[in-house]
C-alpha cells in the first residue's frame, strides 16, 4: 500500500505535468510576457481553479497545509 506521502508525491507530479502542457492562450487568458517554463503559472492555474495560489502550491510541492491551533481572529473573517 502506497504511502500518503507517496500519493502526495504523484499528485504533484501530476498537476505540474499537467499545467506544463496547458497555454494561456488554451484557456482564454492574455499571454502575459516570457515564460521560465512551459504552460501555465500556478497562479493562473489556481484563479481559473477558483482557489488560492497558497493552497494550489501546497498541493503541487507535495505539502499538506497546516491548520493552526489558535488561528487568529482576523483569519477567521
Amino acid at each position: 500500500m502506497e504511502s500518503s506521502a507517496e500519493r502526495r508525491k504523484q499528485l504533484g507530479a501530476f498537476l505540474r505535468a499537467r499545467r506544463e502542457k496547458v497555454t494561456p492562450e488554451q484557456v482564454g487568458l492574455p499571454p502575459l510576457g516570457r515564460r521560465r517554463t512551459p504552460g501555465l503559472r500556478r497562479e493562473e492555474v489556481a484563479q481559473l481553479s477558483g482557489i488560492g495560489t497558497t493552497w494550489y502550491t501546497w498541493l503541487e510541492r507535495r505539502a499538506s497545509p497546516t491548520r493552526c491551533s489558535r488561528p487568529s481572529p482576523a483569519c477567521c473573517g
